[in-house]
């Protein structure tokens, strides 16, 4: 929707591919869910305790949301550099989507 005759919005290059170069479990994710920060925390103990790698990318300005690798900046799963979902996951739901 254009506002106030300005350009009309569009998704960039790389959100519509959906894809990044990082081949690791990556989160990209904002604080629009209050739970969000407690599924973070959760996730983070969780990967240490069971020696899994699992980048967490926060969307926290303009610029970073601008340039996120999909459409869904208040949670995106990515894995092997594909986009697989945008659902918050705890600890349980992550190793459900593990196996």
């Amino acid at each position: 929707m254009q506002f106030d005759n300005q350009e009309t919005p569009r998704f960039n290059e790389i959100a519509r591919t959906m894809k990044i170069d990082n081949q690791d479990f990556t989160i990209y994710y904002s604080n629009e869910c209050p739970y969000v920060e407690y599924e973070v925390k959760e996730l983070t103990e969780y990967a240490k305790k069971n020696n899994i790698v699992i980048n967490f990318i926060k969307i926290d300005s303009l610029g970073k949301a601008k340039n996120a690798p999909c459409i869904f900046n208040s949670w995106a799963n990515f894995y092997k550099g594909e986009f697989i979902s945008n659902t918050i996951l705890n600890a349980n739901s992550f190793e459900k989507l593990l196996k």
